[in-house]
């Protein structure tokens, strides 16, 4: 990311009332010329988080934090600074002002790929999600999806989508939106017939799909995973988009955008396999969730988890893959100074099926 000009930060901090701001995370209670509440970075009975307005400014007498608008939203969300000014920029409808040097260097070249990806991937997923809703060749993607008691609210929530049984629809659409084809390649969503040949054919990487799209942090996409709705026993069941400059699979724990608040008032998180078993969950009010891209934990992924909570109850299916990721996951987490359980499913269960059928108390 570029600099961001003190006149373009001034004038979003200007925008974001800080009792504004932080009344959407909480309730303030109004104290004399300023707010109170209960800390929400450390436990307490009697509320020493004060908040004021004519300062702009929050402190906590308590535990000592304290600062501006911005210190608040990256304390809370665990954004860096950048993140959090992008984030309350967005808030007040103001665009942020990232100035680049004039060298035209390859930081810049990086940048520019990074920002059209990101806009191309915020593009699929819509065209996967629309697909879904109101394309007829994607009835069998909401059957399957009903019988997952997945609605329409739970999908819009999630985004969603399928991605059509065609090798180059999506190629089609990509340079129909004026993407260059390089750009899509680039993306991960096409594929190379010829790795060592960039100017070959390619084709669609997920084709026949139930698409859940895989957001950074910060909520943006950066990727997606693709579930298998036919019964080809050939076909993987679950399919990632690869490596990009956007997405390390290592680096991403699926619904951290969704949860790391929850993450940090229960200081406890529930590990699933799938993204799946994570959204029932997560809709069910079991909302401390993540799901690592793939079947064990990384470094990575631990010490990420390791910023929001001290503990971590691993739950995979209940079948010798889900055992042999638990095993897998054990080291990492450990290393990373957290607390690791197990919990142990019924044979043939996992989470999803178990809230569906048997209820959240149940799981619980």
């Amino acid at each position: 990311m570029g600099s961001i000009p003190t006149h373009n930060i001034e004038q979003i901090a200007a925008a974001n009332d800080i009792v504004e701001v932080i009344g959407t995370y909480f309730p303030l209670k109004r104290a004399g010329s300023s707010y109170k509440a209960l800390c929400p970075f450390h436990q307490e009975k009697t509320p020493s988080f004060h908040v004021n307005r004519q300062r702009q400014s929050f402190h906590c007498f308590g535990c000592g934090v304290g600062g501006s608008v911005f210190r608040f939203v990256m304390d809370y969300e665990h954004l860096d600074f950048p993140s959090a000014v992008k984030k309350l920029g967005a808030c007040a409808g103001i665009p942020v002002i990232e100035e680049r040097s004039s060298s035209g260097g390859t930081d810049d070249r990086q940048h520019e790929l990074r920002r059209t990806l990101l806009r191309l991937h915020a593009e699929a997923a819509e065209w996967f999600h629309e697909n879904l809703l109101k394309q007829g060749w994607a009835a069998p993607a909401r059957e399957y999806l009903k019988k997952r008691d997945i609605d329409g609210n739970v999908a819009l929530s999630w985004q969603i989508g399928f991605a059509p049984e065609s090798w180059d629809a999506l190629l089609k659409w990509g340079l129909e939106q004026g993407y260059r084809r390089v750009e899509i390649i680039q993306s991960g969503l096409v594929k190379l017939r010829d790795e060592e040949r960039s100017d070959g054919d390619v084709y669609d990487r997920f084709r026949n799909r139930v698409m859940f799209p895989i957001s950074n942090a910060e909520g943006e996409v950066i990727a997606f995973s693709g579930r298998a709705i036919g019964n080809d026993a050939e076909t993987a069941k679950y399919l990632n988009s690869p490596e990009t400059p956007l997405f390390r699979k290592g680096n991403v724990l699926f619904g951290l955008h969704k949860s790391k608040r929850a993450l940090i008032e229960a200081n406890s998180a529930i590990v699933c396999e799938g993204q799946l078993d994570l959204i029932t969950l997560f809709e069910a009010g079991i909302r401390n969730v993540v799901a690592p891209q793939g079947t064990a934990f990384t470094d990575n992924q631990a010490r990420i988890l390791k910023r929001f909570v001290e503990e971590v109850v691993l739950c995979f299916d209940a079948d010798a893959a889900g055992q042999k990721a638990a095993e897998r996951s054990m080291e990492s987490l450990l290393q990373s100074d957290l607390i690791v359980r197990v919990a142990e499913m019924p044979a043939g269960e996992d989470p999803d099926s178990i809230v569906r059928t048997r209820g959240r108390e149940e799981f619980v």
